[in-house]
């Protein structure tokens, strides 16, 4: 059976108002998202840039990156559910549950 792991590295945002965790909680969001349309087929996991353990990045990286199985699909923008859902695809990982 094909699974696919999602990774999110962020950071905390400065503003204004003080801090936010802002990709954190999109990243959870995600996860609740995609287990209630693809089942056990698919984890997301959520690395902070300062916490540990401490991800590795690719050189030039933007916040935030999104891996699937450990292919960059993303950095420097917005978390695309869509694009997600086009990798998850090519990788062969079709939704359970509608």
């Amino acid at each position: 059976m094909v699974k696919a792991r999602i990774e999110i590295i962020g950071s905390l945002i400065a503003c204004s108002e003080g801090v936010r965790d802002d990709w954190r909680e999109i990243s959870k969001w995600l996860g609740e998202k995609l287990r209630a349309q693809y089942g056990d087929l698919v984890e997301v996991a959520y690395y902070d840039l300062f916490d540990d353990p401490k991800p590795a990045l690719p050189e030039n990286a933007k916040l935030p990156i999104v891996m699937v199985n450990r292919k960059i699909l993303s950095q420097g923008g917005k978390i695309s559910i869509p694009a997600i859902k086009a990798e998850l695809m090519n990788c062969g990982i079709k939704q359970g549950i509608e």
